[in-house]
């Protein structure tokens, strides 16, 4: 029992705590988790920018400008973070579709992004412009008033950026600005899961390990971060896309038709415009160009994935191959998470649970049944393992801003350290780690980098020997540096991350960033850079390892990090809400640049119903990257797993074969695209003057060819029924994949049973390249012959591509072939007519996308045609061209046949 002296020296001492905080929260080193406390006192009263002076002018329309400070008359200094007095205000024209609005300091000596590789940078500015040739036009104040500056698009005057009526403040750790927006619709805004119309609402953007959906308050950013939105102009029906060109974490508050304000922590007010047209496709390949495209992956990656937290041993891995190989489950990599780790450290098997034997068995791939290995690699380093001496020998971690030794945090393996991929070590020091793995004979095809925001499970660092005092300091986040604004609300800054504080390799010979006037690069610099900067460590060391073509799946990424790496959604819950939500999700990382993108089929948290995993494979089996992903404490979710529902299996085995007849077309549109542009598309990318369009998210284009309408609601389980409708756009046409039914604009409902496949259109004046033959299993044995389905528009013609290569297996085919030494497209273009009552002829021409297409043979010997229209009728017929099929080797190819009606 506590004495009544010992009782007053506690209450004392939380007595003397409480008044210290007080007086803390009374500071100007205000706590960044008391929401926006010092600058909501400071904007209240604060002045505003005049413009100075016209520093140049050029004849493309660029220009720079000197802006003052006017200090308001009751004015508050917001000691913490200082206002800059004088800054320059540039404006750069790129292209006539491009350009650039920037403040800086005087000497643009603030920590920022580099313009140059690894990072985005301007690939356009070159050569003398001509003002009168921009899409765009800009508008700035008078020397000696109030500073402001207008962006329009010429041809239609709409606003494309304007601080007009908005304050402009730009102090040393907060930044603020907004432009009008008028009457129009944005996407994209960061990596969150929401609806791709973005609504209303306060936005952060900052990279965080989270399993939420975003309603518009601030704190439920995820993974990465992708500062971009395209924007349409309701009353022009244009497009463009802007990017906020600023890494460090801030918050966008978005109200609709009026305005968006940024508010950041740190760097430089930077924006670039991609202007487009009414195509928005037109704006994200100029954007996508600027984030230096997307890495094309290989082929078996287009295959079906399974992979659980919770394999935790070599016979269970057995027991899941031999069931898939049982049941005649495609598949084409079979994954293990951190389970087959020792001690869940790095570069390590646990070979006590996992049999060497049986894991070379399983991914044999000289095997029939071998399939690809792809296994997990987090980037917390165990203290006290093999690949912890090693970084200490090379110097590669993180360090303490706190204690000046090495930073510790906690992940799986318990406290752990964190490469700095800033380094000029850090490479070599992965290269060797992954490399390590090879040296037991496995063969690690595809690459999982995870927790890597950097992720970590106490919020801060762990210091040896804390007193409790720092301990309260540290949760409400009084260690430095402080900051005038928190971007995640009321969330701590560093809710399971690592200190602000925490130091950075800052040299002349760092990797990503350098800084300058002896400034030391913290994570309050490069929290948003930290998976970009492990994703392009891991490109180098796969590369190193001789990968061709690479496929590295990152949890965390940044614009930019598409040319290194693909990506899934990240830990969904098993619902009907995160299934609906992946489809926005993976439209904006095609948007982000990232287009080989997924969600967890079947939700990795929660038990999953039969009812939600059936039409979740339904759906993912054409998500671009398709993978069955099951949590540690889940029931098991394998298509085979759901004895008392055997739709579940029966419906998967459908869908999968229908991916794996689609397989190298899905490939082709990849390659195709040349690391540029979308693949998975909301259908309003294809139908941009349709407003209905645009409110079916659930829907979604492949290419500009096939549309898919998934079941997306829960249905009557006694009947084993949904009933579910979808959307045809104004003047649409489509085929139905399955049985060429026209069908034309308007709403279409139906019934689909739990046991169907995923509904599936093609679009009239479209073909589609398929292979029906058979079940295939594993990707590597698709052969080279085709089936074209063939949907005639009204003008009885249609077009279609199709890869001029017949191996997809070899790398190196790919490579030189559709890359290093020219074109592997050619355009397929069937044109019809009756030449009687009843004969209707088809002629088939090829014709090579560029003039240096390289051939090889490939053969089509089957063909569907719908859309055959006689005496308004419509109809579909299916040939067989065995005895002669439709050989295409080179340039120029004709192919002519009579169809009998």
């Amino acid at each position: 029992m506590l004495s009544k002296s010992k009782i007053c020296v506690i209450l004392g001492s939380l007595l003397a705590i409480i008044g210290v905080l007080f007086l803390l929260y009374k500071s100007d080193d205000i706590s960044v988790y008391v929401q926006g406390h010092r600058i909501n006192k400071f904007t209240k009263h604060a002045g505003h920018y005049i413009m100075s002076s016209v520093e140049k002018e050029s004849d493309d329309g660029s220009f720079s400008v000197i802006l003052k400070w006017k200090p308001g008359i009751l004015e508050q200094e917001l000691k913490i973070s200082p206002v800059l007095k004088d800054l320059r205000a540039t404006f750069k024209v790129d292209a006539n579709n491009e350009c650039e609005f920037k403040i800086t300091d005087l000497q643009d000596s603030r920590f920022q992004l580099p313009e140059n590789e690894p990072f985005p940078f301007t690939k356009q500015r070159q050569g003398t412009k001509d003002k009168e040739s921009n899409l765009f036009e800009t508008e700035i104040s008078q020397v000696g008033q109030k500073f402001y500056f207008e962006l329009r698009r010429k041809q239609t005057q709409e606003i494309i950026f304007s601080t007009r009526n908005h304050p402009i403040y730009f102090t040393d750790k907060y930044l603020e600005i907004s432009t009008n927006l008028d009457e129009s619709m944005i996407f994209g805004l960061g990596d969150r899961r929401t609806d791709f119309i973005i609504k209303s609402g306060k936005y952060s953007f900052w990279t965080s390990d989270a399993v939420k959906i975003d309603d518009g308050t601030p704190g439920n950013q995820l993974y990465g971060f992708h500062p971009m939105y395209l924007r349409r102009d309701i009353k022009s029906n244009q497009f463009h896309v802007t990017l906020f060109r600023n890494a460090y974490g801030h918050q966008v508050d978005y109200k609709q038709h009026s305005h968006l304000t940024y508010k950041c922590i740190g760097g430089n007010i930077d924006f670039k415009f991609f202007i487009g047209d009414s195509n928005p496709e037109t704006s994200i390949k100029l954007y996508h160009n600027y984030i230096n495209g997307w890495v094309l992956h290989p082929f078996w990656v287009q295959g079906f994935h399974q992979c659980r937290w919770g394999y935790k041993n070599s016979d269970q891995l057995m027991d899941v191959w031999n069931s898939y190989n049982k049941y005649n489950i495609p598949l084409d990599s079979l994954w293990t998470d951190i389970d087959y780790m020792y001690k869940y450290q790095d570069f390590t098997i646990d070979f006590e649970k996992f049999n060497l034997q049986q894991m070379q068995q399983i991914y044999n791939l000289s095997d029939p049944n071998g399939v690809h290995w792809s296994s997990i690699v987090d980037v917390g380093i165990a203290l006290e393992s093999d690949a912890a001496y090693r970084g200490i020998d090379m110097n590669v971690f993180i360090q303490s801003g706190r204690t000046n030794k090495t930073f510790i945090g906690k992940v799986w393996p318990g406290e752990t350290y964190f490469p700095d991929f800033n380094h000029p070590n850090s490479t070599d020091y992965w290269y060797e780690g992954l490399k390590n793995l090879t040296s037991f004979g496995l063969q690690q095809d595809g690459i999982w980098i995870d927790m890597n925001e950097f992720d970590s499970f106490v919020s801060g660092e762990i210091i040896p020997n804390q007193t409790i005092m720092d301990k309260i300091l540290d949760y409400l986040a009084i260690a430095p540096p402080s900051l005038p604004f928190n971007p995640l609300g009321m969330e701590q800054i560093d809710h399971k991350t690592l200190s602000l504080s925490a130091k950075h390799y800052s040299g002349e010979n760092a990797l990503l960033v350098n800084a300058t006037n002896n400034y030391t690069i913290t994570q309050y610099d490069v929290h948003n850079l930290n998976g970009f900067g492990e994703g392009l460590a891991t490109y180098r060391a796969a590369k190193r390892l001789g990968r061709k073509l690479t496929f590295i799946l990152s949890r965390s990424t940044m614009f930019g990090s598409g040319r290194y790496v693909q990506h899934w959604n990240g830990d969904a819950d098993s619902t009907w809400e995160y299934m609906r939500y992946s489809i926005p999700a993976i439209m904006n990382f095609n948007m982000y640049g990232i287009p080989f993108n997924g969600d967890d089929i079947c939700g990795l948290f929660q038990d999953v119903t039969a009812e939600l995993c059936a039409r979740w494979q339904q759906l993912g089996s054409l998500y671009p990257f398709s993978r069955n992903h099951n949590g540690d404490n889940s029931i098991s979710q394998e298509p085979y797993a759901f004895p008392d529902s055997p739709y579940v299996l029966s419906s998967t085995i459908k869908t999968l074969n229908i991916r794996y007849q689609l397989l190298k077309f899905y490939y082709h549109l990849f390659v195709k695209a040349n690391g540029a542009g979308t693949i998975f598309r909301p259908l309003f990318w294809q139908y941009p003057a349709d407003n209905q369009a645009y409110q079916q998210d659930m829907q979604f284009m492949i290419g500009d060819y096939l549309m898919a309408a998934p079941v997306m609601e829960q249905g009557d389980e006694s009947q084993q029924v949904t009933y579910s409708c979808f959307y045809v756009p104004q003047n649409a046409v489509f085929y139905d994949f399955y049985n060429q039914t026209q069908i034309k604009s308007g709403k279409y409902c139906q019934n689909i049973s739990f046991d169907a496949v995923v509904p599936l259109y093609i679009r009239a004046g479209k073909i589609v390249h398929i292979q029906d033959k058979t079940t295939v299993l594993r990707s590597r044995f698709l052969d080279n012959t085709f089936t074209l389905m063939v949907a005639l528009n009204e003008d009885s013609f249609a077009e279609g591509s199709i890869l001029t290569i017949n191996d997809y297996n070899d790398d190196n085919n790919i490579i030189t072939n559709c890359q290093e030494s020219g074109n592997c497209v050619a355009n397929i273009l069937a044109k019809g007519q009756f030449k009687s009552t009843n004969i209707f002829e088809l002629t088939l021409q090829v014709e090579s996308e560029s003039n240096n297409t390289n051939y090889q043979t490939i053969y089509v010997d089957k063909l569907i045609v719908s859309g055959i229209s006689q005496n308004g009728e419509i109809y579909s017929k299916t040939i067989y061209l065995d005895q002669k099929p439709f050989v295409i080797d080179r340039d120029n190819i004709t192919y002519q046949l009579e169809i009998q009606l």
